[in-house]
């Protein structure tokens, strides 16, 4: 049984092509070519457009936007531990500013899920708590959105989801200083 060697593409004059290396993290290029870099990169970018359809599907379960799902669903996990949830805690556990959380919750309050008070362990801060009208509609939706999230992640063994937990918050933790090089690195490139 033979191993198939693919083909480089080469150019007119004989020259092999080779695709651009991405990287120069030789950690991330044991073949040197930065091939499994990009198929990484273009998984993630696969996952992370699947789970924004999902969570729209979610959204429309419970009868709010995708952005107000995904706050809907922090106030929750969040509020258990402390009655409420500051829009600081919602927003850093979110990767959000606190901007985008205070004009979410509002509209969230307006359409009656969430109950925004003042914190009493701290008078500048507001808590965010779900209204029962809130948890009902969480509530309704659990079962289909377990369903899917069971499917998603089904493939993975326990083990196999505590080392995607772990990598994926080391690359959530280093992602903001790669944007803020991405749009330094622009800004830059449009000004040349």
């Amino acid at each position: 049984m033979g191993t198939a060697v693919a083909k480089r593409a080469r150019r007119p004059d004989g020259v092999p092509v080779r695709p651009p290396v991405t990287t120069a993290r030789p950690e991330l290029m044991r073949d040197g070519t930065g091939e499994r870099f990009r198929h990484l990169v273009n998984d993630l970018l696969t996952i992370a457009v699947r789970m924004d359809t999902v969570r729209s599907r979610f959204a429309e379960l419970v009868g709010v936007t995708p952005p107000q799902y995904s706050v809907l669903a922090t106030v929750a996990h969040l509020e258990a531990a402390a009655g409420g949830a500051t829009v600081r805690a919602v927003a850093e556990h979110m990767h959000v500013s606190g901007a985008f959380v205070t004009a979410e919750s509002g509209k969230l309050a307006r359409k009656g899920f969430v109950a925004k008070r003042p914190n009493p362990l701290d008078g500048r801060s507001v808590l965010v708590s779900l209204t029962a009208k809130g948890r009902k509609a969480l509530e309704a939706a659990l079962p289909k959105i377990r369903a899917v999230n069971d499917v998603f992640f089904g493939k993975l063994g326990a083990e196999e989801f505590e080392r995607l937990a772990a990598a994926t918050a080391r690359i959530v933790e280093a992602s903001p200083a790669a944007v803020l090089l991405a749009h330094t690195l622009a800004a830059g490139a449009r000004k040349s």
